[in-house]
């Protein structure tokens, strides 16, 4: 199986000069200072109120910084670097958004259509290596990344300057590749349990409401909106969270529908719902602390009437999300 993705819409921003270290340590709730090159993380961009401007994967080189922000969210992610880099010797630039590569073929195809041995990449996610040059297809400044989307293993891989995701697709589809269907992407996503810019999480929303706990470091230095993200670790619990329901019946829930539980008539609210082929109607909705328990019965009040659901375990199907998984036909 090779699946293609194209992501070409992410705002790609690349950092350059002595202060990028700093600056970006000072805008992104992760450790950026840890990073060694060839090495990557996940992390957010919050408002001073602690609040989700956007999440973002970073990835180090020798002498940038390489920052991959979902489309949803670029265009304000970009903003407030322009709006804060004030005296930091830093530059930034644009630079072209990736194709999502995944399967048990993604390897096998990269070296042969792309002249790429990313089997040589250490298996910890984020890995990369770029920009490669003198390579056998002339693909000078290529970047791969070891990344797993949607609860797939896999690469996501960044044109040279000034190339597309159309150039590299060619290539891999005529290798064997397909299309992933948006629509097979959404299921995916939902089963895997990954929260969405704009969808299931915004500027309404703490970082750990989102299930980003893996964008946060909670022992490095100040960075902004660090002072709430401070006092609700000091507090020691969220008052609600991103969980995945199992509904009763075929049909996906609208978005907003309220969900009871309980003792609260008014538990929390849908973001996103799909029919999955393997478990039928599901879910990720925002619940009350008191209902997260895998197991535990709510009701979704939707058009059509009062639905019974239940709070599941994420990823669905248990085992770690974007390890082993592979893609359902939608």
């Amino acid at each position: 199986m090779l699946l293609l993705r194209d992501l070409g819409a992410h705002g790609v921003v690349r950092a350059s000069g002595p202060d990028r270290v700093r600056f970006l340590n000072g805008m992104l709730t992760n450790d950026v200072a840890r990073l060694a090159a060839g090495a990557g993380l996940h992390a957010a961009m919050l408002t001073v109120k602690g609040k989700l401007l956007g999440d973002a994967l970073l990835f180090a080189d020798e002498d940038a910084l390489l920052l991959d922000v979902v489309a949803a969210a670029a265009h304000k992610v970009r903003e407030a670097l322009e709006r804060h880099l004030i005296v930091d010797d830093v530059v930034l630039e644009d630079a072209p958004g990736p194709l999502g590569v995944y399967g048990d073929e993604a390897t096998g195809a990269l070296a042969a259509a792309l002249g790429v041995e990313a089997e040589r990449l250490p298996a910890d996610r984020y890995q990369h290596v770029g920009p490669l040059g003198d390579s056998a297809l002339a693909l000078d400044g290529l970047r791969v990344a070891r990344v797993a989307d949607l609860g797939l293993a896999g690469f996501r891989v960044y044109p040279p300057p000034g190339g597309t995701t159309a150039a590299l697709a060619k290539r891999l589809l005529a290798a064997g590749g397909r299309w992933l269907p948006p629509a097979e992407a959404e299921v995916l996503r939902i089963e895997a349990g990954e929260a969405a810019y704009g969808v299931d999480m915004g500027e309404d929303h703490l970082p750990m409401e989102a299930r980003l706990d893996d964008a946060v470091s909670l022992t490095k230095g100040c960075y902004m909106g660090q002072e709430v993200i401070a006092r609700l670790t000091a507090r020691g619990h969220i008052n609600r969270k991103l969980v995945a329901l199992r509904l009763e019946g075929d049909e996906a829930a609208p978005a907003g529908a309220r969900v009871s539980g309980p003792g609260r008539d008014e538990a929390g609210a849908i973001t996103s719902s799909v029919r999955s082929p393997r478990f039928g109607a599901i879910a990720l909705a925002y619940v009350h602390k008191s209902l997260w328990a895998p197991g535990t019965a709510v009701v979704v009040h939707a058009p059509g009437g009062p639905r019974p659901a239940t709070v599941a375990e994420l990823p669905l199907g248990g085992g770690p999300a974007g390890v082993d998984r592979q893609a359902q036909p939608g």
